[in-house]
């Protein structure tokens, strides 16, 4: 749940490289993922954790001494996810320090970068207030692109000119139309994007969007599962997995494990949350 929703959220996925070492496990020592010494540490900072019987846990922002900066439900949305670590920062600010390497940067885009990934998007576009190129260019259209500042986003993007980036402008004016419910415009601005491209998952991820808010649900569920059954493991493959099975699981109030009720992942259900893209942008 966790990997299809907050993770596949660029804010969430920024800051925890940041600022977090992310980690999961069974806390069955016989599961899949068990691993008994990491499930000592937790259950002794939530002892509940530690009972035969365990409701799905949080999400745990613990320090390697052990010290709970904060938590949020295991169900939780991205923004409450990206709120609790932030407030964690705040509360915390001795695990928010720069780092060595932070400090030494010293191009204009990689400082940018970091900014960005701290959710200080302002800064993160004035550091790139004189692109010197256009791999600078693109950075500060996705800039601003956050920002939703359509004009200085597509200022940007008309320095962009360079066959191998021309994907990634074409991406970011299709988020423009995503965020702006125009459906149409986004299903044609990816139509026809290259396979190999490095936005590959996430057009097809929102052509298919696209598709279902058009009515054409029959369409986008087959694209969903052909997304998610590729060798590409990345958010938008699990995010169009949740999406993929939000539709189908509507209306039911318990899952089945047989095969043919399986995610396209395998998964046997998504319990908690529906994915939020299929009510709109924003929603």
């Amino acid at each position: 749940m966790l990997r299809a929703g907050p993770f596949s959220d660029e804010r969430v996925r920024g800051l925890a490289n940041r600022r977090f070492v992310t980690f999961y496990f069974d806390l069955s020592d016989a599961g899949a993922a068990g691993d008994p010494d990491a499930r000592k540490f937790v259950t002794k900072i939530k002892k509940e954790l530690g009972g035969g019987a365990v409701a799905t846990p949080n999400l745990l922002l613990v320090s390697p001494e052990g010290v709970l900066a904060g938590e949020t439900g295991n169900y939780a949305s991205s923004d409450d996810v990206y709120a609790a670590m932030k407030k964690a920062l705040k509360d915390h600010p001795e695990f928010n320090a720069e780092s060595e390497a932070e400090k030494a940067e010293a191009k204009p885009i990689e400082k940018a970068r970091i900014a960005f990934d701290l959710g200080k998007r302002k800064t993160a576009a004035e550091l790139l207030a004189k692109p010197e190129n256009e791999d600078e260019w693109l950075f500060l259209a996705h800039i601003q692109r956050w920002r939703e500042k359509w004009d200085e986003m597509e200022s940007a993007l008309s320095h962009v000119k360079r066959d191998d980036l021309l994907d990634d402008a074409r991406m970011e004016r299709a988020w423009k139309a995503w965020r702006e419910a125009k459906y149409e415009a986004l299903r044609d601005a990816l139509a026809d994007f290259p396979v190999d491209s490095n936005r590959s998952t996430e057009a097809r991820y929102f052509q298919a969007l696209a598709r279902y808010h058009l009515g054409e649900k029959k369409e986008a569920l087959k694209a969903w599962k052909d997304l998610a059954k590729t060798p590409d493991e990345d958010g938008w493959v699990y995010r169009a997995d949740w999406a993929y099975m939000t539709e189908k699981q509507s209306g039911k109030s318990s899952f089945s494990s047989g095969d043919a009720n399986r995610s396209p992942l395998g998964r046997i259900g998504y319990m908690g949350r529906d994915n939020p893209d299929l009510k709109g942008p924003g929603k």
